[in-house]
């Protein structure tokens, strides 16, 4: 647990790092496109304000995953995070409203735009800082073993495509004159925006609706790895993949006594799943005898109320 404590507060000093740094790129880019008068630079910095907001959920996750269940939240405070998700997605929500609602005027009314080098030049170097900010939380979460973290630095690695074309489309209005793809640009990157909303809000139902976080194969196979194990069934996972809650069936000999089936077996199943899923939080192992009721009690006494039987198929087993 001493280990597991230590992994959760680096990977959040990753976490605070990282906004940081992705705040810097963000305002530079808000700032600068609200000075030029250029809509699409604006635009990807509200875009990229997205990454410091999925910093600020992460950080939240990793309190939360800190704070130990007690008699009014028995399985933890983990939820709390999906509601001030729903709140963050409100408010880019407005953003993206705003960044469709001047793109189409731009788009209709289009206005001269200057262009300068030193512009291009801080424009550039917000995009490095992006590229500085995926290297290092990418390290990091390679090493510290974060999922979170991964995903993270990939989804800012693809944003910086958006940064890209909008750097490629400021420059062609400089050169050309095309004053109207400012506008263009600006719904474009709105576009990106609402793709970002409908990930976070599909995430965050899958979540809330205690949708399968891990995959009840993976599960079976680890299970049935450890000695003394005949069959798993009944999987069922929920929470998110940094912190969620797992309940199976346990099949073992039927001869053992019920210290030998729990306190080895079944132990030692569960030190294997949490190695190999650290997300894992608890893991609630019901243990059946291995005989053929046992093999068939996938629903236990809810069978007419509950249809789901993960593990029919190992049945014959």
């Amino acid at each position: 647990m001493e280990i597991q404590k230590k992994r959760l507060e680096e990977i959040q000093k990753v976490l605070v790092r990282t906004f940081f740094m992705n705040l810097v790129a963000c305002l530079i880019k808000i700032v600068l496109g609200f000075y030029t008068g250029i809509l699409a630079i604006a635009a990807d910095g509200f875009h990229s304000l997205g990454d410091s907001l999925s910093n600020i959920i992460g950080f939240l996750g990793i309190r939360l995953a800190k704070k130990k269940p007690d008699d009014k939240y028995a399985y933890g405070y983990d939820k709390f995070e999906s509601f001030v998700t729903l709140l963050i997605v409100s408010i880019i929500s407005v953003t993206c409203y705003k960044i469709f609602e001047g793109g189409i005027h731009r788009l209709m009314h289009p206005q001269e735009i200057q262009v300068n080098p030193f512009m291009m030049i801080i424009v550039v170097a917000s995009i490095g800082i992006n590229i500085i900010t995926i290297w290092y939380e990418g390290g990091a979460g390679r090493s510290l073993k974060s999922e979170f973290l991964i995903a993270d630095s990939n989804e800012t690695k693809s944003d910086l495509w958006v940064s890209s074309l909008v750097v490629a489309g400021v420059l062609i209005i400089s050169r050309i004159g095309w004053n109207w793809l400012d506008g263009a640009l600006s719904l474009l990157v709105g576009l990106f925006v609402l793709r970002v909303i409908w990930e976070i809000i599909v995430s965050t139902a899958k979540t809330l609706a205690d949708g399968q976080v891990v995959s009840p194969s993976a599960v079976t196979k680890i299970v049935l790895a450890v000695p003394g194990v005949e069959f798993c069934h009944a999987v069922r996972s929920r929470g998110r993949e940094e912190a969620f809650y797992l309940d199976l069936h346990l099949g073992t000999n039927k001869d053992l006594t019920i210290e030998e089936a729990h306190d080895d077996i079944c132990h030692q199943a569960k030190i294997a799943l949490h190695k190999a899923f650290p997300g894992l939080k608890s893991a609630n192992i019901h243990i059946e005898p291995d005989n053929e009721d046992g093999r068939g009690r996938a629903n236990s006494v809810f069978r007419k109320r509950d249809s789901y039987n993960h593990g029919k198929e190992l049945l014959a087993k």
